[in-house]
């Protein structure tokens, strides 16, 4: 009898997602102002690892979203998950395959600043049991 019961906890452990699951993002948000154009004797300043709370979405795009001034809002997709950097900047999340769409949460709003081909606003795609590196750099106070 002791050895189902403890066969039955193993399995209700170890099929718990949070358990199952050996994937997800893993990176690093960095901060970048002022300017940043190349010329003599200037030098771009470093971006530096900033906290920052980070929104995973279900992928997203530009018509999916409200924008203003360039950060977005009322985001007609999921939340699948949020997570918080640390001072350095690094990150990492567990999540299930697929295709997500990331975002920092910024005073005035949600600010992602790539997308795709198919208009997916600053896509990752998460393949199953490996972690997928993702650089965030926050970069809307910069000039290039």
């Amino acid at each position: 009898m002791k050895t189902l019961i403890s066969s039955i906890i193993l399995f209700m452990v170890l099929s718990t997602p949070s358990f199952a699951q050996k994937q997800g993002l893993c990176g690093k948000v960095t901060w970048t102002s002022g300017n940043q154009m190349p010329g003599p004797g200037l030098k771009s300043s470093k971006s530096l690892g900033i906290v920052r709370e980070i929104y995973i979405y279900e992928a997203t795009t530009v018509a999916q979203i409200t924008q203003q001034e360039g950060f977005y809002s009322a985001i007609q997709t999921k939340l699948v998950k949020k997570v918080k950097s640390k001072k350095n900047g690094s990150f990492s999340v567990k999540l299930p395959p697929g295709t997500y769409s990331v975002f920092t949460k910024e005073a005035k709003g949600l600010w992602a600043n790539t997308f795709d081909g198919q208009g997916i606003i600053n896509p990752v795609t998460v393949s199953p049991k490996n972690y997928t590196e993702l650089f965030l750099n926050v970069n809307y106070e910069a000039a290039y």
